[in-house]
């Protein structure tokens, strides 16, 4: 073979490797350009939770004196996570218990107090009243007593006088005389007595009248009793909220778990000094992760809630996840940036925009997936369908 040959079949095969490498750039560039037009495809995607919650202790303080989680341990609803020292919350506890226990025996002590009080005033009462009705009885008695004595000293009076003047004059014996003389000695001395039975019976009225009078005072010891209760139960009321209230808080001593789920985050350890609303823990639920993607807004066009997305996550690489559409959310991400763009002196330079979409995981191993993850998603557009 001449020289002259070897050049033309080399220049025959050059050119035939350019054509097909030509041809072959020119379907891979055809087949890029349907796929870019048949998916809308982005890597800023991560992997994200709903259920992604920090948790501390919600109304104490102290040190901490043990945590029962690390990062990654499961974590059931109820399942313990922390304790502080509770000793402070105890002994407020217990001094309070034990303030309460007194106020009540207090308050039933004064109740019996006030029972017999109520009881004595009645029956001091009804002793007084009943004393005071048989006194002025007697005295009604001891009255028509004297109204009779009175009559009949007078009446003697009359006959010794008659019979003393009859005996002088020899007309009666002077016997007769000397007999009512007697009488009318005997109905005074029965006279004296019945006024001094009278005047007894007088400073025993007045007595009972006291008594009656000191019975009626008790009255203003009940009133002083009943207030007395009212401000004890106000107080054991106080000393029960407070009770309770540091029941809670003795409680809230301990950090559970309302939800399930894995450690996210452990932000202190042991023997640190925490506060109410200091974050100790973020637990994340494996099984509520689904996926935002954020799509540029040239790519929006046919994507709609319900089409169908592939995953790839960067860290697992020979994992394919399916998934869907869940929604097209209402605002870009630059929208809540912390550092939005000031475009008020007038000067704008054009970029393009990114909307989340979020994108519910329908299949694949959703265990390995941790929050925050980065990967890659293929959205399958529907035709004729605006964003």
């Amino acid at each position: 073979m001449t020289a002259e040959t070897k050049k033309r079949n080399g220049k025959a095969i050059a050119a035939a490797v350019l054509i097909i490498g030509t041809v072959s750039l020119a379907a891979v560039a055809i087949r890029f350009v349907h796929h870019r037009m048949v998916y809308a495809v982005t890597d800023a995607v991560f992997v994200a939770s709903d259920s992604l919650t920090t948790v501390g202790f919600d109304r104490v303080s102290g040190r901490l004196t043990a945590m029962a989680k690390k990062e990654g341990d499961p974590v059931a609803p109820g399942e313990l996570l922390a304790t502080i020292d509770a000793t402070p919350y105890r002994l407020t506890e217990e001094r309070l218990a034990a303030q309460l226990a007194g106020a009540r025996q207090e308050l039933a002590a004064k109740k019996i107090a006030l029972t017999r009080l109520r009881r004595d005033l009645s029956l001091n009462d009804r002793i007084a009243a009943a004393r005071i009705e048989e006194l002025n009885r007697k005295q009604a008695a001891l009255a028509a007593k004297a109204a009779a004595l009175d009559a009949q000293v007078g009446q003697l009076k009359r006959d010794r006088d008659r019979y003393t003047a009859l005996a002088e004059a020899k007309a009666v014996a002077h016997r007769r005389a000397e007999e009512t003389a007697s009488q009318l000695a005997a109905r005074d001395q029965e006279q004296q007595a019945a006024r001094q039975e009278a005047a007894a019976a007088q400073a025993e009225l007045a007595t009972a009248r006291l008594e009656e009078d000191l019975a009626h005072s008790q009255k203003s010891r009940i009133e002083e009793t009943v207030t007395e209760i009212n401000a004890k139960e106000e107080a054991i009321k106080g000393l029960a909220a407070a009770l309770a209230q540091a029941r809670e808080d003795l409680a809230a001593c301990r950090l559970t778990s309302s939800t399930a789920g894995r450690v996210a985050k452990r932000y202190t350890s042991p023997g640190a000094i925490v506060s109410p609303k200091m974050a100790i823990y973020s637990l994340a639920d494996p099984k509520d992760l689904y996926i935002i993607a954020l799509l540029e807004e040239n790519k929006l066009q046919g994507v709609s809630p319900g089409d169908a997305a592939t995953i790839r996550i960067d860290a697992f690489p020979d994992l394919v996840y399916e998934g869907k559409v869940a929604a097209i959310l209402p605002a870009s991400a630059a929208t809540f940036a912390l550092a939005p763009r000031d475009i008020s002196a007038g000067e704008f330079t054009k970029v393009s925009q990114r909307i989340p979409v979020r994108i519910s995981i329908a299949g694949g191993d959703t265990s390995r997936l941790r929050i925050g993850l980065g990967g890659e998603v293929e959205i399958k557009r529907q035709e004729n369908r605006q964003p």
